[in-house]
């Protein structure tokens, strides 16, 4: 595999009607780079994963919500013989494809391509993908599809949500697949203000020991990091402008450049003097300088 794929063709394994099925060269290519045993798919969708493994003789399980298997609800784990080597998933891309009441079915809530707002398909994708790492053995591989999405003028890349949701020492590889014969790039569009989206990411994660609880502190204390310093870059922009000032004008710069939500904070006056402190010359008694 390269960090960029592209197949044309999308082969002959699975349904080529059901909307959404990626191209089997796409797991016949992750099978072919790391050479699971047992290969579990959590969308089956379509059936192309299904139709890959026995071609290739690779064991095999697929699950999928409209078989009754939720990823947000049912344990993986449970539903295999023992970890797996591979865990794949291929979900809908937030509504852009309806799938329960449109591709099988009547329309089911739990389905993930009809939550009603972005923050839902996000909080059932972060299931998801504890789900399928929990379901893969130690040193074995979780990997996911996904698209942006731009929607009533707003973009959407879940593949960045889906990064930050996840150990940053277990990613492994963001490989770039370029899309295909799409429903969408069939139709004419007049010209648009921004770039029309013509691809997808397959995000390849290596499950290390740590355990769920582990994730989830290492997460946390990154999360601090990242508060930290964005106060950091807040106060360096401040006193850019400023070059040399009094700290109330400081205060008065930080709150501008903060907007109404910094009022929540009771304590970030002395977040700004302990950053100043740390990062900032003090000329004099209550001044500082970039």
């Amino acid at each position: 595999m390269r960090s960029v794929i592209s197949f044309p063709d999308r082969g002959h394994w699975g349904n080529r009607n059901y909307r959404g099925n990626c191209s089997g060269h796409v797991q016949k290519s992750l099978i072919e780079q790391y050479q699971p045993r047992l290969f579990v798919d959590i969308c089956e969708g379509g059936g192309t994963s299904k139709d890959v493994c026995a071609e290739m003789g690779i064991e095999y399980v697929g699950l999928d919500l409209r078989h009754g298997q939720d990823y947000t609800r049912d344990d993986i784990l449970n539903q295999l013989t023992r970890p797996a080597d591979m865990v794949f998933s291929h979900p809908a891309y937030h509504t852009a494809i309806l799938y329960s009441g449109n591709m099988w079915g009547e329309a089911d809530p739990r389905d993930h391509s009809r939550c009603e707002t972005y923050e839902e398909f996000l909080e059932k994708s972060r299931v998801m993908l504890s789900n399928q790492r929990e379901a893969t053995k130690e040193g074995g591989i979780y990997t996911s599809l996904i698209g942006d999405i731009r929607k009533n003028g707003e973009f959407y890349s879940p593949q960045a949500d889906f990064i930050r949701m996840m150990p940053r020492n277990e990613l492994k590889s963001v490989t770039i697949k370029m899309q295909h014969n799409t429903w969408s790039g069939s139709k004419s569009y007049n010209k648009m203000k921004h770039p029309y989206i013509d691809h997808e990411y397959l995000l390849i994660f290596e499950r290390t020991a740590k355990t769920l609880i582990q994730v989830s502190w290492d997460k946390a204390l990154e999360l601090k990091r990242e508060i930290a310093q964005t106060w950091r870059t807040l106060i360096r922009l401040v006193m850019m402008k400023l070059g040399e000032a009094s700290l109330a004008k400081i205060y008065k710069e930080v709150e501008l450049l903060a907007g109404p939500k910094l009022a929540s904070n009771p304590s970030w006056k002395a977040k700004v003097r302990q950053t100043l402190q740390m990062h900032h010359n003090n000329v004099q008694r209550g001044v500082w300088a970039a």
